[in-house]
């Protein structure tokens, strides 16, 4: 199927043709491109879909017989998956394009992935907290399909080709799961390490025994790996963007996204990449296989630098220390070291949110401030009274110092001024006050001898 020579409508098997829709560009990735859609006449599978609702429609790249058979299996898987009546940990299947074989799968449209989403949210305050708690969905995600799996076939088996762009958001928020099938990793005599000595950017998030096509013990450990290095590649991300960096145009697909530890397991591969298909990986050919190495350390403490925006270095510690265990707990070398069960991994994702949480609370409180001692307070209210006496002696000794200045004054005004005439009235009455008293003393006296005379004829 040509689409550079076919006019964009395509025929589904319901009958209902789909046309893309104006102004969706399409998204071109390593093995197909995924076009916005809508669809027009007959029903789309199980659902009716009304005119102008947005679909996706996932085309092969023509020429890519891989990635053909790899759109057979998802189609196989996403079939099976819509034929549960629990919730789906993938986008809804309308429709196949194609036929004998499918060559198209129409899908639930999910307009964001999880680095696009990570990229808008990064720079919030609470953007650490987002993330853990939205890896922890993911991972609740994947353990669903696992246990689908499961129950399905009778065999656990991992998604094996989890990464940033595989997890979408669908219009509704919920996280999703999109690219089912086998990965696309080549067999280690057609591998580019062969010839090129060059390994592509997918291989960011690829497990050990995957690339090797080792034995796999532990189908749940495949997808663990892969998102615990998704979430490196988005916390490089956030500390590249907050610093000005240039962000390459392939994402997090780009080494630069890499972790150290991946480093030493391509060096490893590159030496001889046949050197344990079909077998155990031999833990002895890796260096510290159970724990990350020095850079891969220090660019995870890096990562959480000013995620607490009102508190010091001692919260981002307790959380580097809660990532750093999750880190080395999910990027251990030997499978069985691993966390095998995307379910384990979510409740280390939930742990890490709560302890940001609690820590961002306690950051944002702020604390009372402390009260003095009894003997401080008693200390200050004498001083306080000490202050006002001295304030209130000030004051009266102006005062003083003001009724001196008048009295000296009114003294010496009067020493300079000549006495004033005393009138004739002012002249005769200190005279008439004598005379009375000396009448009033003759008068006392005459009635003391009278009551003397009296008393003795009374004897």
């Amino acid at each position: 199927m040509a689409t550079a020579t076919l006019p964009l409508v395509w025929r589904g098997r319901s009958g209902r043709t789909y046309v893309p829709q104006s102004g969706g560009r399409p998204r071109h990735g390593v093995a197909s491109v995924v076009r916005r859609v809508t669809g027009d006449g007959g029903p789309a599978g199980t659902s009716a879909i009304p005119d102008g609702t947005p679909l996706a429609l996932k085309l092969w790249n023509e020429g890519d017989e891989v990635a053909l058979d790899q759109l057979q299996e998802q189609a196989r898987v996403l079939v099976e998956l819509s034929s549960s009546d629990d919730e789906l940990p993938c986008p809804r299947l309308y429709d196949l394009v194609g036929t004998p074989l499918v060559t198209g799968l129409v899908m639930e449209w999910c307009p964001v992935d999880l680095e696009l989403w990570w990229r808008e949210k990064l720079a919030e305050p609470d953007a650490f907290g987002r993330l853990m708690a939205t890896m922890a969905t993911v991972c609740r995600r994947v353990s669903d399909y696992h246990v689908f799996h499961a129950q399905r076939s009778g065999l656990e088996s991992g998604h094996g080709d989890l990464k940033p762009s595989n997890i979408l958001m669908a219009a509704d928020g919920r996280w999703l799961l999109s690219d089912f099938g086998k990965p696309q990793v080549a067999e280690p005599d057609d591998s580019p390490w062969a010839s090129s000595r060059v390994i592509v950017g997918t291989e960011n998030y690829v497990a050990p025994e995957l690339l090797f096509h080792a034995d796999q013990p532990f189908p749940a450990a495949l997808d663990t790996w892969s998102l615990v290095a998704s979430c490196f590649a988005l916390l490089q991300l956030r500390r590249l963007i907050l610093d000005d960096g240039v962000v390459p145009r392939n994402g997090t697909r780009s080494p630069r996204f890499r972790m150290h530890r991946i480093h030493q397991v391509i060096e490893v591969y590159s030496a001889d990449p046949t050197r344990f298909r079909a077998r155990p990986l031999d833990l002895e050919a890796f260096p510290d296989p159970l724990e990350l190495p020095e850079q891969d350390r220090r660019a995870i403490r890096e990562s959480v630098r000013g995620i607490f925006p009102e508190s010091g270095e001692s919260s981002e510690k307790a959380i580097y220390e809660l990532l750093l265990e999750l880190f080395d707990h999910g990027m251990s070398i030997d499978p069985a070291h691993r966390y095998t069960s995307a379910r384990d991994l979510a409740a280390a994702f939930e742990g890490l949110t709560r302890r940001y949480l609690e820590l961002s609370t306690v950051s944002a409180r702020k604390p009372a401030p402390k009260g003095p001692a009894p003997e401080t307070l008693e200390i200050q209210r004498l001083r306080r009274l000490a202050v006002a006496a001295e304030a209130r002696a000030a004051s009266l000794e102006r005062e003083l110092t003001d009724v001196r200045i008048e009295r000296d004054e009114a003294i010496a005004a009067a020493e300079h001024r000549p006495p004033a005439p005393t009138p004739p009235l002012q002249r005769l009455l200190p005279i008439a006050i004598v005379a009375v008293l000396a009448v009033n003393l003759l008068l006392l006296a005459v009635a003391g001898v009278g009551v003397g005379v009296l008393i003795a004829n009374l004897n």
